[in-house]
């Protein structure tokens, strides 16, 4: 049997309590032939001394540190450095030289430029074998380079797998010829010690069928107009580089617009109905947050906001629409190619929830124009958009203003 590498990329932020079963579930796959890359997203708990224990119990592990910026951060430097990267050569087997690097992500252009191995040694420090360290955030306004022929499966640090996850991945990918596989999952709700089958979040337990010929028919075929996808299943690295494609950094969400463009990109497409992990619900997660007070210590990409605001939960409400609103756009500039109506729908859908909620703070509404005025036709589709919901429907067509 063919026994290809599979790339896990787990992003760690604060979760001591959690990450020994994460990191256990993934060394004791029944599946071997793992690339195990941890990224430490600037933990200040026992994360990253966890992580150092693990490096030195398997050898297939290799860890990053970085400034903290997020999951989508995260899982974006990791997938710089999976086997087969110039990157993770250059540090791992001393391959010392300039790297190609595209100019930026989120685009069919392929503009290149020449990252110097002077610059690269300024931006990254070897610790010790298989332990990198950075000060950059955000990965990809220095490198984004093409990716090998690889597989990915990115795992959240407080989830973990069943045993066969990998294998059952695999062997799918391999008979079917796949793009992505995407697998069952049971919910975890860490209050109540409670496990939850084919959870709502499941978003592939509705769909009609479980194999398509592609992602567009799979998004269409069930209406799939607000899509998310991340941790859910594994993909072939070559459908990144058909569009550049990484996960919007500084945003919540991340996995929405990555995951309508990535099945936008993929042909074959499978789904099995097998949980393979366990996804933790807990309640100060990043999604599922309860808190009203503002914490002394916000997220990086919170704090600015502090100021503005005295409840936590009108915060995160705000910024929830920011993120959407980055999502349509990174949605609508994806499809000024593919020029898809249904792409169009699912565009209007997330930027509908800015027209559902109502700031009256001047500062907060520029911050929003920003989004829509650095692209003059998503600023477009906007002003018809607002026009068409304001004023009685018998003076426009709808045709015209969506």
């Amino acid at each position: 049997m063919i026994k290809p590498l599979i790339s896990i990329i787990i992003p760690i932020y604060n979760v001591e309590s959690y990450l020994k079963e994460c990191l256990d579930s993934v060394i004791n796959q029944t599946y071997e032939n793992l690339d195990i890359i941890l990224v430490n997203d600037g933990s200040n708990d026992r994360s990253l001394e966890i992580a150092l224990e693990y490096l030195q119990k398997d050898e297939r592990i290799f860890l990053i540190s970085k400034e903290n910026g997020g999951l989508g951060s995260a899982r974006n430097i990791g997938l710089e450095f999976i086997k087969g990267t110039k990157l993770r050569a250059f540090f791992e087997d001393n391959k010392e030289e300039d790297i190609v690097s595209f100019e930026k992500t989120h685009t069919f252009k392929k503009n290149t430029k020449i990252i110097k191995k002077e610059d690269i040694k300024v931006n990254f420090k070897q610790i010790q074998k298989r332990y990198i360290k950075t000060n950059l955030e955000n990965i990809n306004e220095f490198i984004i380079q093409e990716l090998p022929n690889s597989i990915i499966h990115f795992l959240d640090s407080d989830d973990y797998f069943l045993k066969d996850c990998i294998k059952l991945c695999l062997q799918n990918m391999i008979e079917k010829d796949l793009d992505i596989c995407v697998h069952n999952f049971d919910e975890f709700h860490e209050n109540d010690c409670k496990f939850i089958k084919n959870p709502d979040t499941n978003l592939m337990s509705k769909s009609k069928k479980d194999f398509y010929e592609n992602g567009l028919k799979l998004l269409q075929e069930n209406n799939f107009l607000s899509f998310y996808f991340a941790w859910q299943g594994a993909f072939n690295t070559v459908i990144l580089n058909d569009y550049i494609l990484r996960f919007t950094h500084g945003i919540y969400h991340e996995d929405h617009d990555f995951g309508t463009i990535l099945f936008c990109l993929a042909k074959k497409i499978y789904y099995i109905d097998e949980t393979s992990m366990i996804y933790r619900i807990r309640d100060n997660s990043i999604i599922n947050c309860k808190e009203t007070s503002i914490p002394k210590k916000l997220p990086k990409n919170l704090e600015p906001l502090r100021k503005y605001f005295d409840n936590y939960q009108e915060l995160r409400r705000y910024f929830k629409i920011y993120s959407f609103l980055i999502i349509a756009k990174q949605i609508f500039i994806f499809n000024l190619e593919l020029k898809n109506k249904f792409i169009q729908k699912s565009i209007k859908e997330y930027y509908q929830t800015y027209f559902e909620q109502k700031f009256y703070n001047i500062f907060l509404q520029l911050k929003i124009m920003e989004i829509f005025m650095k692209n003059p036709l998503f600023f477009q589709k906007y002003r018809k958009l607002r026009m068409y919901l304001r004023h009685p429907k018998k003076l426009f067509k709808k045709d015209n203003y969506v």
